[in-house]
C-alpha cells in the first residue's frame, strides 16, 4: 500500500514500542469514530412519514400490490367536484378513469421497513437505523483507506461525515440512498482513485478482467437497488459519469501527445465505465413505473426551480412545498444555524475547497468534478447536505493526502510519530466526548433538536397519545388533521385507514396541500371547510403552521378541546354524535390541571427541561398564558441556561402585564413587566445575540419607562420566537 501521507507510515525498529502504542491509538480512533456514527443511528423514531412508510410496506406484504393512488385523501374529489383545476405534481398524472396517480421512488425502502417492523417492532426499526448509519460510516472509511488516506485522517473524515449528516439519520428511505451512494463510490474509486490504482501500464491479466467485470456488475446492481429505494439514483449516474469523463480526458491527452502506450490503461478503464454507465441508465427503467419513475427526479428539479420552492424561508403566498423545511437553502433566512450540523457543513465546504484545489493540481478530474458537483447540490437545499458529506469528505481527503504526502519526508521520523500520535489521540478524545454527549442527550438538546438517543417511538413528537385517545373513545365522524402528523395519526388509530400517503407531497395535487395549509394557518375560514367536508373531529400538532386554527377552536363554542399532550390537541364538536363525549372530557383554561399536565409530559421525553418547554409553547399557542408560564418556570428550574424558556416565560408575563395595564390595574401590570424584564435579561445574558429576547427586552423597558413618566402606552405584544 502506498504511503498515506505520513500519519501512519512505518517506523524504524528503535521506535517499535511507541509504534505499537500508535497502532493501538490509531485502531481506537477508527473504531470509536465509526462507533460514534453508529450511535447517532440509535435514536427514537420520530419521522413524520413513519406511518406512511409502514402502512405502504405492510400493504405490499399483505397483498403484493404497489399503491400509486391517493384513495384516502377525501379533499381531492371535493376540490375537483367544485370545478377547481388540480394540476398534478412532478411526475404524477391522472389515468383514464380520472384517478390521481404518483410514482413512488421509495417503495422498496418501505417494504424493507415494514418487514423489519413485523419482525422486531419499533426497536427493530431503531436497530435498522443504527445498522444503516454504521454501513454509511464503514463504506466511507473503506473508500478513504482505498484512496490512500491514512487511518487517522480517515477516522477524522468519518467524524466529519457524522457531524454533518446526523440530522438526516432518522429512519427514512433516503438513509438507504446514502448507504448505496457510499457503496457505489467505494467501487468507483478502484478505477482512477487518487491512490493511483492501475496507473502504471501493465498487461491485463485474466484475474484483473474478472475483477473489472465484477465491479461492473456490482455497480449496476447497486444502481438497480438505488432506483427502487430512493430518488437519489441520478446521483449514481453522475458519479459514474465523472469517472468516465476522467478516463476519457486522460485517454485524449495521451493520444494528443502521441503516448499510445500510456493511453491503453485509460482506454480500458473508460470502456468498463461506459459499460457501467449504460447498465446503470438501463436499470433506471427497471421499476414498477418504468419511464415515469426514471423521469421523476428531473421533473422534480425543474418543478422546484420553476416554483422557487427552495427559497430558504416560508413565504405566506408561496408554493405549498415551500413550507417544507428540508427544501430550504442551507444559509437561507430560516436556516438551522444553532445546529452542529451547520458547523460541520461549513467545515465540509472548506474541505471541499481545499480538496478540489488538490484534485486539480494532481489532475484527479473525477474527484474535482464530484467535489464541485456535490458542493453545488448541497447548496441548493438542506436535505442534500448529508449525501454531499458522504461523497465530498472521502474524495477531498484522498486528494489532499495525495498532494501533501511528500511533506512527511521533511518532517523526520520523530516529528511524523508525534504528529500521528497527536492526531490519533485527538480523534479518540473527540469520539469519546461526542459519544458521551449523545448518550446523555446533550448532543441533541444543545441543538434544541427533538431527536433522542434510545429505542422505540418518540411519544413527544409522534401523535401516539392522541391516537390512543381516539382509539379508546372512538368519536364519530370525519377527521381533519394537519400536514406534519397526518400519516402517523392515521396509521396509529384503529382501524387503519387505507395507506395514509398524506405526508408524501407527490401523492396528491399541490392544491390539496395548499388548502390544508391555508385552513390550518387561518388563511381560509375553518367553518367553511368543516361544513364542506362534514368534519366532526380535529387533531392538530400545535405548531406555528396551525396555531391560529388551534386558538380559534379553543375559543369556539362549537368545538371542545378533549385531549392535550405536549404537542397534539384533539377537538370534537359540541353538538351531534360527539356532544356527550365533548361534555365529559372538555378542557378549559379555567379548570386546566397544570400539575397533572406537567407530570404527563415529563414521561414523554428524557430531557425534562425540553419536555416542559415544548408543553409550555403549546399552551402559549392556545392562549393559556398562566399555565404556559408554569411550564416555562419548570423548564428554567430544570435547566437554568435554557434561554428560549426564559424568553418565553418573559413573554407570558409581559402579555399578562399588558392585559392588567389595559384594565387599569397599573401596579400588578408593572410587577409583571418588571419580572418579564428580568427574564429577558437572563435570556440575553445566556445568549447575547438572541434577537427575540433583545427585542422583547427593549419593548418592555420602553413600556416601563413610559409608566414611570405617568404615560400608559398602548400595550404591544412581545415577540414569540418561531421554534
Amino acid at each position: 500500500m502506498e504511503d498515506s501521507g505520513g500519519l501512519n507510515s512505518p517506523l524504524p525498529r528503535r521506535f517499535s514500542g511507541i509504534h505499537r502504542i500508535l497502532i493501538f491509538l490509531t485502531l481506537c480512533a477508527v473504531l470509536l469514530a465509526c462507533g460514534f456514527a453508529t450511535l447517532l443511528g440509535v435514536r427514537r423514531l420520530l419521522s413524520p412519514d413513519l406511518g406512511y412508510h409502514l402502512a405502504y410496506g405492510e400493504h405490499f406484504l399483505d397483498t403484493g400490490q404497489i399503491v400509486d393512488s391517493s384513495r384516502n385523501v377525501y379533499t381531492v374529489a371535493a376540490l375537483r367536484n367544485a370545478g377547481r383545476q388540480l394540476k398534478p405534481g412532478p411526475g404524477c398524472w391522472y389515468d383514464s378513469s380520472g384517478r390521481y396517480r404518483f410514482p413512488n421512488a421509495n417503495w422498496l425502502s418501505q417494504v424493507a421497513m415494514a418487514a423489519v417492523h413485523r419482525l422486531g417492532g419499533a426497536n427493530g426499526l431503531c436497530l435498522l437505523q443504527a445498522i444503516l448509519a454504521a454501513g454509511i460510516a464503514a463504506a466511507a472509511l473503506a473508500t478513504m483507506l482505498r484512496m490512500g488516506t491514512g487511518p487517522v485522517l480517515a477516522a477524522g473524515g468519518v467524524l466529519l461525515i457524522a457531524l454533518t449528516a446526523y440530522e438526516r439519520f432518522s429512519l427514512r428511505p433516503e438513509l438507504f440512498g446514502y448507504l448505496l451512494l457510499a457503496a457505489e463510490l467505494y467501487v468507483l474509486v478502484q478505477w482512477g482513485a487518487p491512490r493511483g490504482i492501475n496507473s502504471s501500464p501493465r498487461k491485463a491479466s485474466r484475474g484483473l478482467w474478472v475483477r473489472e467485470v465484477l465491479r461492473v456488475v456490482s455497480l449496476v446492481l447497486l444502481q438497480l437497488l438505488l432506483v427502487n429505494l430512493h430518488s437519489y439514483f441520478l446521483l449514481g449516474l453522475a458519479m459514474t459519469g465523472a469517472f468516465l469523463a476522467d478516463g476519457l480526458l486522460r485517454m485524449g491527452w495521451h493520444q494528443l501527445r502521441g503516448e499510445r502506450q500510456l493511453s491503453a490503461e485509460p482506454r480500458r478503464r473508460s470502456a468498463f465505465l461506459a459499460a457501467v454507465l449504460a447498465g446503470q441508465a438501463a436499470v433506471c427503467f427497471v421499476n414498477p413505473w418504468t419511464w415515469r419513475l426514471a423521469a421523476m427526479p428531473i421533473q422534480t428539479l425543474w418543478f422546484i426551480h420553476h416554483n422557487n420552492i427552495a427559497g430558504g424561508s416560508v413565504s405566506p403566498g408561496g408554493h405549498p412545498w415551500s413550507h417544507i423545511g428540508e427544501f430550504f437553502r442551507p444559509f437561507g433566512a430560516e436556516s438551522f444555524w444553532q445546529m452542529k450540523a451547520t458547523c460541520g457543513y461549513i467545515v465540509l465546504l472548506s474541505l471541499a475547497g481545499l480538496g478540489g484545489l488538490a484534485a486539480a493540481i494532481k489532475r484527479r478530474w473525477a474527484c474535482l468534478f464530484l467535489i464541485a458537483g456535490f458542493t453545488v447540490i448541497s447548496l441548493s437545499m438542506r436535505r442534500n447536505i448529508a449525501p454531499a458529506a458522504v461523497i465530498i469528505a472521502p474524495l477531498a481527503l484522498g486528494a489532499l493526502c495525495l498532494l501533501l504526502k511528500k511533506i512527511t519526508l521533511y518532517l523526520g521520523e520523530r516529528k511524523t510519530l508525534a504528529v500521528s500520535g497527536a492526531f490519533s489521540l485527538l480523534a479518540v478524545l473527540a469520539s469519546v466526548y461526542l459519544g458521551f454527549t449523545v448518550i446523555t442527550q446533550r448532543f441533541y438538546f444543545n441543538d434544541r433538536s427533538p431527536v433522542r438517543f434510545g429505542l422505540g417511538g418518540s411519544e413527544l413528537n409522534l401523535p401516539l397519545r392522541a391516537a390512543k385517545w381516539l382509539n379508546n373513545h372512538k368519536p364519530a365522524g370525519r377527521l381533519w388533521t394537519g400536514y406534519t402528523g397526518s400519516s402517523n395519526l392515521h396509521y396509529f388509530t384503529q382501524p387503519h385507514r387505507s395507506v395514509p400517503i398524506l405526508t408524501n407531497t407527490w401523492a396528491y395535487p399541490p392544491a390539496v396541500m395548499q388548502e390544508l395549509l391555508e385552513v390550518n394557518a387561518g388563511g381560509r375560514p375553518f367553518d367553511e371547510a368543516a361544513e364542506k367536508y362534514g368534519l366532526q373531529i380535529v387533531c392538530l400538532r400545535v405548531d406555528r403552521s396551525s396555531t391560529l386554527l388551534a386558538r380559534r377552536l379553543v375559543d369556539s363554542p362549537a368545538w371542545a378541546l378533549v385531549h392535550l399532550d405536549a404537542m397534539h390537541a384533539v377537538f370534537v364538536r359540541n353538538a351531534g354524535a360527539n356532544a356527550e363525549l365533548a361534555e365529559k372530557h372538555k378542557l378549559t383554561a379555567a379548570d386546566f390541571d397544570t400539575a397533572g399536565y406537567k407530570q404527563n409530559i415529563l414521561r414523554l421525553d428524557p430531557v425534562p427541561a425540553y419536555a416542559y418547554h415544548v408543553g409550555g409553547v403549546t399552551l402559549l399557542r392556545l392562549g393559556w398564558n398562566d399555565a404556559a408560564a408554569d411550564l416555562f418556570r419548570a423548564a428554567v428550574e430544570a435547566d437554568a441556561d435554557y434561554h428560549e424558556a426564559w424568553n418565553n416565560l418573559g413573554t407570558c408575563l409581559a402579555s399578562r402585564g399588558a392585559q392588567r395595564i389595559s384594565k387599569m390595574d397599573i401596579q400588578a401590570g408593572r410587577t409583571d413587566w418588571r419580572e418579564a424584564r428580568n427574564c429577558f435579561r437572563r435570556a440575553v445574558d445566556i445568549k447575547p445575540n438572541y434577537r427575540p429576547a433583545k427585542e422583547n427586552l427593549d419593548l418592555v423597558q420602553q413600556q416601563l419607562a413610559a409608566l414611570a413618566r405617568g404615560v400608559i402606552l398602548l400595550p404591544r405584544a412581545p415577540k414569540v420566537p418561531k421554534e
